[in-house]
C-alpha cells in the first residue's frame, strides 16, 4: 500500500495508558490516531472501525484462570445462568465488563497485577483470559500465586470482535489501513500470521474437549459482518 498511499512511521505511543484512555485519546486524534480494542456501538460511532476482526475473533473464546479448590464447580456448569453464582475478576474498563454483567454474572473490576493476587486469596472466582493469554500468564503469575490453576472443562464464548480503531479526523488513513488488511486476506499472508502465533495457543487449550458456553454481547454492532473467512471457529 505505500505505493497507493506513500511512506509511514509506525510507532507507540510515549504514555502509557488503559483502554479507556486510549479510547478518550484516539477521538481526538491528537496525541494517537490508531487504537485496537473491543468494538461497540459506543466506539463505532465516536472513531473509524476497521471491521476485520483481529485475530479472526479468537478473543470471544475466552478460558479461566481459577482457584484450585473450584475445578469440580466449574465442571458441573452447563449454562451461563449457571455462572453468575461466580464471581468473576476483569481488568478496569475491559470490553467483557458489561458482557458479563448483562448475562447476570458478579463482576469485580481491578487492575490487571492485583487481579492474581484477588484469585489466589480467594476473593474471586475466575479470571477471564483469551486462548493465546493464558498460558504465559499461568507461568508468570502462578509463582507467586500457588493457589491458580487453569479451568478445563469449559469456554465461554461471545461474539467479541476487536478492530483497528482510527481517529476520524483521518480517513485516509482508515482507508489505508483497511486496502492493506484486505490484501492480506486475499494473498493468505493474514491467515498466516494468525496462525503463527495462535495455534500452538489453541492447540493446547484443546478446544474439542471442552464444552461452549455462548454469552450474548448486547453491545454488538447490528451490521458487525458475518462472512466466515473473517472468524475463526473451533
Amino acid at each position: 500500500s505505500s505505493v497507493l498511499y506513500g511512506p509511514y512511521t509506525l510507532r507507540p505511543s510515549a504514555e502509557e495508558m488503559n483502554e479507556t484512555r486510549y479510547f478518550i485519546e484516539v477521538i481526538s486524534g491528537k496525541n494517537v490516531n490508531v487504537v485496537w480494542g473491543a468494538t461497540s456501538i459506543e466506539r463505532e460511532t465516536h472513531a473509524i472501525p476497521i471491521k476485520i476482526p483481529l485475530a479472526k475473533g479468537l478473543l470471544g473464546y475466552r478460558i479461566g484462570l481459577i482457584h484450585s479448590d473450584l475445578q469440580s464447580r466449574f465442571s458441573q456448569v452447563k449454562t451461563s445462568k449457571e455462572l453468575s453464582n461466580f464471581i468473576f475478576g476483569l481488568g478496569i474498563g475491559w470490553g467483557e465488563v458489561p458482557i458479563y454483567r448483562a448475562a447476570g454474572f458478579q463482576v469485580v473490576e481491578s487492575n490487571y497485577d492485583n487481579l492474581f493476587k484477588m484469585l489466589n486469596a480467594g476473593r474471586i472466582d475466575y479470571l477471564s483470559r483469551g486462548i493465546n493469554e493464558i498460558w504465559g500468564e499461568f507461568e508468570f503469575y502462578s509463582q507467586d500465586n500457588p493457589n491458580i490453576s487453569i479451568e478445563n472443562t469449559l469456554l465461554l464464548h461471545s461474539i467479541f470482535p476487536y478492530y483497528f480503531f482510527v481517529t476520524p479526523k483521518d480517513k485516509k488513513l482508515a482507508e489505508r489501513i483497511e486496502f492493506g488488511m484486505r490484501q492480506m486476506l486475499k494473498d493468505g499472508s493474514y491467515d498466516a500470521i494468525f496462525l503463527k502465533y495462535n495455534k500452538e495457543a489453541i492447540n493446547r487449550a484443546q478446544l474439542d474437549k471442552r464444552r461452549i458456553i455462548e454469552i450474548i454481547n448486547p453491545n454488538l454492532p447490528p451490521d458487525t459482518p458475518k462472512d466466515p473467512e473473517l472468524w475463526y471457529s473451533p
